[in-house]
Order: C-alpha cells, then sequence, then structure tokens
C-alpha cells in the first residue's frame, strides 16, 4: 500500500511516454515527418503524462490516507523510506525541465515561423502579439496544471499531518486505543512506526503498572491488618516500600507454645525491590507461618525454611536475611533465631541500658545444609523493636546515614509511647533526616510493648 501510488506514477508517466513515442515512430515511418516532429510530439506526450501521471497519484495516496485505519496494529513501519524532500525535488525538477522544453519549442517554432513571414511593420507587430498570446496561453495551461498539483500535494500533507497529531491528541488524553496509519514510504510513516511503537509501549506500561498495583495490593493483604491480643501486650508492624512492591516483610501471630501461649514476630528483608523480591517474600513469609504452627523449636523451622527457600533461588544469587523471636508472658521468656539479619533491641521501662538479642547464623537461601541456633532470654517490661536496614542506612550524601544511634535515641525518648506512635516517630526521624530523599531501600519497623 505505501508503494501504490508512486507505482500508479511510473506506471500512468511510461503509458503516456510510449503512446508518444509511438505516435512519434508512426508519424515518421508512415508519413514521412521529420524525427524532431517525432521528438516534440514525444515530448508533449511525456509533459502532458507527466501532470496527468503526478495528479493521479496525488488522488491515489490521498484515497489511500483518508481511508486509512486507525485501529490497525499489524502494519509496522517501512524499513526504507522514501524522502519527502527527494520526492519534492524530483518532481519539481521534472515539471521544470518539461515545462522549460515546451516553451523552447514553441519559442523556437514561432521564431522560425516569423522569419519566414514576409509583412510589413504593422503586420509584424500583429504576429508578434499573436506569439505573446499564444505563448501567455500555454504558460497559463502548465501554470494551472502545476497549482494543481501544489494544491494536491499540500492537501495530502495536510491529511497526514492531520492523522498523527489527531492520534497524539488521542494518546494525550489516555486513550491508546488508536494508531498512526502507515500508508507512505516516506518521513510520516517512519513517524507513524515510531509512534505506533510508543503506542505500543505505553499500553504495556499500563498493564504493568496494573499489574504491579494488584500486586501491591495483594502484599498489602498479605501484611497483618490487626494486632493479635495478649493480655498486657501490644504489637504494631508498618513497611514503606521505595517501589510499588517490596522486598521486605514481616507478620505476627499468636500460638500455643512451649510455656503457654506465645507471640511469635518475624521480620524479613529480600535482596533486591520490585515485583521478584515481593514473590520470593511471600513465599518465606507463607513457609514460615506454616511450619511455625507445627514446631515450636524455631532453629527447626528456619532449617527446613533455608531448605526450601534455597530450592526456589538456587544459583539466582539472591537470598533473605531473617529474623523470627517467640514470647511467651507468662515466663517473660524470649526465644529467637536470627539468619543474617540485624539483632532485636530491648529497652527496659525505667530507662535501663538498651539490650541487643542478636545471632551469628547466615542469611536463608545460601546453604541448604546451614544449621541454625536458637538462642533464649528472659525479659522484663518493656519495648522490643525489629527493623530492616532500610531505617539506619537511610541517608543523604552530605550527612550521611541515619545510623542506629539516631534510631536508639527514638527509641529511649519514646519507649512510654504506643508502638504505633513509636514506629511513626521512626519514620518521621528518617524523613526528616533525609530531607525530599528519595527512598532508596524499603523501611520495616515491627514494635512490641511487653508488660
Amino acid at each position: 500500500m505505501q508503494r501504490q501510488s508512486t507505482r500508479l506514477l511510473l506506471l500512468d508517466f511510461g503509458i503516456f511516454v510510449a503512446a508518444g513515442l509511438g505516435v512519434g515512430v508512426y508519424h515518421h515511418l508512415v508519413w514521412g515527418f521529420p524525427v524532431f516532429s517525432g521528438l516534440e510530439i514525444i515530448i508533449g506526450f511525456a509533459t502532458i503524462g507527466l501532470f496527468a501521471a503526478l495528479d493521479l497519484s496525488l488522488e491515489r495516496e490521498y484515497r489511500i490516507i483518508a481511508h486509512a485505519d486507525m485501529a490497525e496494529r499489524h502494519r509496522p513501519g517501512p524499513e526504507s523510506f522514501f524522502p519527502q524532500t527527494r520526492r519534492f525535488a524530483y518532481l519539481a525538477t521534472g515539471v521544470i525541465i518539461f515545462v522549460t522544453l515546451i516553451l523552447l519549442m514553441l519559442l523556437l517554432r514561432d521564431i522560425a515561423w516569423l522569419e519566414g513571414q514576409e509583412k510589413s511593420a504593422q503586420d509584424l507587430t500583429s504576429l508578434l502579439w499573436s506569439v505573446i498570446w499564444e505563448v501567455l496561453f500555454v504558460m497559463g495551461i502548465l501554470l494551472a496544471l502545476t497549482l494543481i498539483l501544489v494544491f494536491s500535494y499540500a492537501r495530502n500533507l495536510k491529511l497526514l499531518f492531520q492523522n498523527q497529531t489527531n492520534v497524539l491528541e488521542m494518546v494525550s488524553r489516555g486513550r491508546l486505543d488508536t494508531k498512526v496509519p502507515v500508508v507512505t514510504n516516506d518521513e510520516f510513516a517512519v513517524i507513524a512506526g515510531y509512534t505506533n511503537t510508543m503506542i505500543d509501549r505505553l499500553i504495556e506500561r499500563e498493564r504493568m503498572i496494573h499489574g504491579l498495583e494488584l500486586a501491591r495490593q495483594i502484599q498489602a493483604n498479605l501484611l497483618p491488618s490487626a494486632s493479635p491480643f495478649l493480655p498486657g501486650m501490644q504489637i504494631y508492624g508498618a513497611s514503606v516500600f521505595c517501589e510499588e512492591t517490596g522486598g521486605d516483610f514481616y507478620d505476627f501471630m499468636v500460638r500455643d507454645g512451649r510455656e503457654g501461649p506465645e507471640l511469635v514476630m518475624m521480620i524479613g528483608d529480600v535482596t533486591g525491590h520490585g515485583v521478584g523480591a515481593a514473590l520470593l517474600m511471600a513465599s518465606i513469609r507463607a513457609y514460615m507461618k506454616a511450619l511455625l504452627l507445627q514446631s515450636f523449636d524455631l532453629a527447626d523451622v528456619m532449617n527446613r525454611v533455608n531448605a526450601l527457600i534455597h530450592d526456589d533461588v538456587d544459583d539466582s544469587g539472591n537470598f533473605v536475611t531473617a529474623f523470627v523471636l517467640a514470647y511467651a508472658p507468662d515466663t517473660h521468656r524470649a526465644y529467637w533465631v536470627s539468619a543474617g539479619h540485624d539483632p532485636a533491641w530491648f529497652q527496659p521501662f525505667g530507662g535501663g541500658q538498651m539490650r541487643t538479642l542478636g545471632g551469628r547464623d547466615i542469611p536463608v537461601g545460601v546453604d541448604p545444609k546451614w544449621r541454625y541456633t536458637e538462642f533464649s532470654e528472659e525479659l522484663g517490661s518493656g519495648v522490643l523493636v525489629m527493623g530492616t536496614d532500610g531505617i539506619w542506612e537511610a541517608g543523604v550524601e552530605q550527612e550521611g546515614m541515619f545510623g542506629k544511634e539516631r534510631l536508639f535515641k527514638v527509641i529511649r525518648d519514646n519507649a512510654h509511647v504506643p508502638p504505633q506512635d513509636l514506629a511513626s516517630r521512626i519514620f518521621e526521624a528518617v524523613e526528616a533526616f533525609t530531607g525530599d530523599g528519595r527512598v532508596e531501600d524499603d523501611r520495616t519497623v515491627v514494635i512490641a510493648r511487653l508488660a
């Protein structure tokens, strides 16, 4: 379709030239016309044929453009194109050459005719005016034909611009159900091809955004929406993701433990961000919750989770740091396992020294044969805080990182407030430190107030 108008131009022009050549040869062979006369006939046919072929070609191109389907999706841009500037230069050159030849032959014939006349000066003046009117008539006809071509050419260009701008206007309004018709083989076709590719990418981006939003909603639903109830205890968790989905996770639940009811809290950080990290986060969270309901031994739970996660991330280079803690309020004893994660911190009420609940094991998913160690310690009344490195490693280029010392100060100064308020003040302190800087890593905190 892109080359129909060009082929029609060449075909029609070739037919006219062939017709002129046939007439010229016929007159020369049958009637004995001179060769120069036959050449004039060929040039005349070629001139008429050029204007007719151009007009028919532009009309064909107009119909193709006008009836193009803007919803058409299967036609890409041309692999090669014929520039409009070159096309215009060729057409203008052809018109100028043939118009010049016609006028030159007309003047030569009239000059020869005038030389053969034997008239008075008054008659010669009349003959000169006859020649002038003849030249003006021919020039007027050629000018009219040229103007017709110019208007047809401008009409097609206007329609091509209109198609492009109409589609771009609809795209700017959020409508991605239209495409720019690729109906020529010039710059407009290339621009249309790139525009259609852009629309396809925008459609794909819209689908991706919708998928990310759905993933964000699913991930938000995976996080606990309410705190479990245990007499004398409060617990709260929150996450701030640097993308639509994140690799941090946390959860808590109440189970029948080895020393009565237990509050089990977990927190983790998956390498990377985005959808891949969110999928891995959902997997390890599901594994841990399921196994924690089957076994009291936190080390055994982490061993089995490690083997399962290693099968999921083998040879991918991904891993997960995790921390799980079980607290029995009846005995005030805490049990925990740290899989390459930063420790939890316990701040006793009354301003005592902050205690660190750490471990020495490697992240989950690195070595399936690693055996994890469970630690235990008796805790009194106070605030237990667990977090991910997105908090203390947040920073700005001039000031460095937020750091754990600032975090500890916020915890000590606000140990008396409810867990939700303490979490808010931690995030506010980090945001005040970083200012308007971009969130580079997920930030998660889990806070338990132990009576």
